[in-house]
Parts: C-alpha cells; sequence; structure tokens
C-alpha cells in the first residue's frame, strides 16, 4: 500500500506528464505555414511551405544515392534552399525533376534541416511540389511541336523566335503572358488548357501567317528524315 505522500507525488507526476508538451515529437497534421525561400535559415526544423525561384537543378547519378538538386534564389554555394530528392524517389515523378523544375517558381511542403551549414528539405514525392506560373513543360513535346507551339505566339504577337524547336526564357515568357491574357495563369502545369486555348486562337491568326507556320513545321519534319538518313 502506498504511503499518502508517495501516492500524491504520484499523481503530481502523472499530471506533469498530460500537460507538459513532447520534446522531439511533432504533428504533421499542425498548420502548415508558408514563407519564402529567403527566410529558410530561420524556420530549420519547421514544416513550413516555402516558395522561391529556381535558380538550378542538377542531377547527379554516379554519386551515392544518385540525388537530384534543386537550388532556389542562387546557384551552388550560394543557393538559399536546396530541394534533395534521392534516387530511390525519382521514379516517382512524371519526368526528370531536375529538367522539370528548371527555372520554375515553386512551393515545396516539408521539413527544413541542414546539411553543411546549409537549408534543405528532402522531397520524397512530386506532391510535396507545387509550380507555380508553370506556362508549358516543354519537355512533354517533340522538337517539331515545339516549333509549331512557338510559331502559333509569334503569329498571336507574342515574341519569340520562331523556326526552331528550341526552347528558351523567351518561349516560356511567351507562353505565360499567353496563358495570362486566356486566364489560365497560376493554376500550376494546365497543357490541356493551354493547348485548347490555342486551338481557338487558331481562327485569330491571318491566313499567310497559318501557311507560314505549316511550311515550318514541314521543313522540320524534313530536316528530321534527312538527319535520320545520314545517320
Amino acid at each position: 500500500m502506498f504511503r499518502p505522500m508517495t501516492l500524491c507525488r504520484i499523481l503530481l507526476l502523472a499530471a506533469l506528464f498530460t500537460t507538459l508538451p513532447a520534446t522531439g515529437w511533432s504533428d504533421d497534421s499542425a498548420p502548415v505555414v508558408t514563407v519564402n525561400t529567403s527566410d529558410a535559415t530561420r524556420h530549420v526544423g519547421e514544416r513550413v511551405t516555402i516558395c522561391g525561384p529556381v535558380a538550378g537543378t542538377a542531377y547527379f547519378p554516379h554519386l551515392k544515392g544518385e540525388p537530384t538538386f534543386v537550388n532556389f534564389d542562387r546557384r551552388y554555394p550560394e543557393q538559399s534552399l536546396t530541394v534533395v530528392i534521392w534516387g530511390e524517389f525519382r521514379s516517382e515523378f512524371e519526368q526528370a525533376p531536375d529538367r522539370l523544375y528548371a527555372k520554375k517558381d515553386l512551393c515545396v511542403t516539408g521539413r527544413i534541416e541542414t546539411y553543411k551549414g546549409k537549408p534543405q528539405i528532402v522531397v520524397m514525392s512530386p506532391d510535396q511540389i507545387e509550380i507555380l506560373n508553370a506556362g508549358l513543360v516543354a519537355e512533354r513535346f517533340s522538337y517539331e511541336e515545339r516549333v509549331l507551339l512557338k510559331a502559333m505566339l509569334a503569329a498571336l504577337g507574342y515574341e519569340v523566335d520562331e523556326g526552331t524547336g528550341e526552347w528558351g526564357d523567351a518561349a516560356d515568357q511567351a507562353m505565360r503572358e499567353f496563358q495570362t491574357a486566356q486566364g489560365i495563369e497560376n493554376e500550376g502545369e494546365q497543357s490541356p488548357k493551354t493547348l485548347r486555348a490555342l486551338a481557338q486562337a487558331v481562327d485569330r491568326v491571318p491566313a499567310e501567317d497559318n501557311q507560314k507556320i505549316l511550311r515550318l513545321l514541314l521543313l522540320n519534319l524534313a530536316q528530321r528524315e534527312e538527319a535520320a538518313d545520314r545517320k
């Protein structure tokens, strides 16, 4: 039988353990705050949604763990935050993440930790990453399809070089401007909506531009076949 004083102490300790917050434990169901990548160092140890521009990406298949790195705000080694995608999770992504997220504005949800003094988030699922103002992911389209898309944008009055399927910053900017004009910006990757909007815009393209677009596409197809015959 417990002595009265001992029993009181046990009850007091039990009350303390049920009211004091636990240490070393976190509730991932708790509300997640949204912060900027430039403030990453202020939120180490926290689970956040952090947003900012990607300054550089890299994939290292020959390193241990086959990591993909996505660096924000500035290129390595001056980045404000690094997203790390280990090789075992790379197959979860529909496209190679080093190409998919290059030059994009992203929001990433996860816990900020540090590696060699630099903030980083380890990402295991594409659901943790949201692309903002995505335009089109050019890698989804063939070279000739990109020729067609750029020619359409040029015919609609957007500033973009024609006659090539190389997709650079100017093409990204033109596509974002087109999406904004159509009211489909800020919806992440919306290729179907954008392509339908371009199809509907064909009626606004002068007949001579339609002929030029078709000519560019056919010439690029011919160049592709010629290159294949030379191999």
